[in-house]
C-alpha cells in the first residue's frame, strides 16, 4: 500500500510534467518528435541529475523506461486533446484558448515542481543524508527544476527558474516544511503539505504577480 501511494505521486509527478513539457514544445511550434523530446527531457530530466550527484549510474529513469514510457503517453494525450481543441477552434475565442494553455502549464509544472522537489528529498535520505539540510533540500530543488531548465533552453528562452515570479525559491521553502514536517507526521501527510505549499506559492506567485526584486539600470 505504502508502496503503491509512493508510486501514484512518482506518476503524477511526471504525468504533471510531461503534459507542461508537452504545452511549451506546442506553443513553440516543435514538430511531434520534438515534443516527445521536450516532454520526457521535462518529466525526467531533474531525476537524472540528481541520480548522478548520489552516485547512481546510469540514472534510474535510464536503466528502468517506466517513467520515460508514462511521459510519453501523456504526451501524445495531450498532443491529440490540442489537435481536438485546435479543429475546434472556431467554435472558443482564441483569446480563451491561448488562457487555457496558460493556465495548463502553469499547473502542470507546478504540480511537477512540488512533487519532484519531496522526492528529490526522500532519495536524499535514502542515501543517507538526512541531517545534510542543505544538500538533501538542494536535492529536491535540482530534481525539481532540472526538467524544467532543460526544457527552457531548448525552447531557448530563459529557464523560469531565473525569470519567473517564486519559482525555485517555493521549493526551498516547501523543501524545508518538509524535512521539519516529516520526522513528526505520517510520512505521505507531510509530503501532501509540502508539496500542496509549493503548489500554492508557484500558483499565487504567478497569480498575483509577485517578483524577487530586479536590478534595474
Amino acid at each position: 500500500m505504502i508502496n503503491n501511494i509512493y508510486l501514484f505521486f512518482e506518476i503524477l509527478g511526471t504525468v504533471a510534467f510531461a503534459i507542461s513539457g508537452t504545452v511549451v514544445g506546442i506553443n513553440h511550434k516543435l514538430d511531434v518528435f520534438g515534443i516527445l523530446v521536450m516532454s520526457v527531457i521535462t518529466a525526467v530530466g531533474g531525476g537524472i541529475f540528481r541520480d548522478l550527484l548520489l552516485g547512481i549510474v546510469p540514472p534510474t529513469s535510464l536503466k528502468s523506461p517506466f517513467f520515460i514510457i508514462i511521459s510519453i503517453i501523456a504526451s501524445i494525450t495531450s498532443m491529440v486533446i490540442a489537435t481536438v481543441i485546435k479543429s475546434k477552434r472556431e467554435a472558443f475565442n482564441i483569446f480563451k484558448v491561448a488562457r487555457f494553455y496558460n493556465i495548463l502549464l502553469l499547473v502542470s509544472d507546478a504540480i511537477g515542481l512540488g512533487i519532484f522537489t519531496v522526492l528529490g528529498i526522500d532519495a536524499g535520505i535514502a542515501k543517507g543524508f538526512e541531517h545534510n539540510l542543505f544538500f538533501i533540500v538542494f536535492l529536491g530543488v535540482l530534481t525539481g527544476v532540472g526538467g524544467g531548465m532543460i526544457r527552457d533552453i531548448i525552447a531557448n528562452q530563459v529557464p523560469m527558474i531565473f525569470r519567473e515570479n517564486i519559482y525555485a525559491v517555493s521549493c526551498i521553502i516547501g523543501g524545508i516544511l518538509y524535512v521539519i514536517l516529516r520526522p513528526e507526521l505520517n510520512h505521505y501527510f507531510a509530503l501532501s503539505i509540502a508539496v500542496a505549499c509549493i503548489v500554492f506559492i508557484r500558483i499565487i506567485s504567478e497569480v498575483k504577480k509577485i517578483n524577487l526584486p530586479r536590478i534595474e539600470y
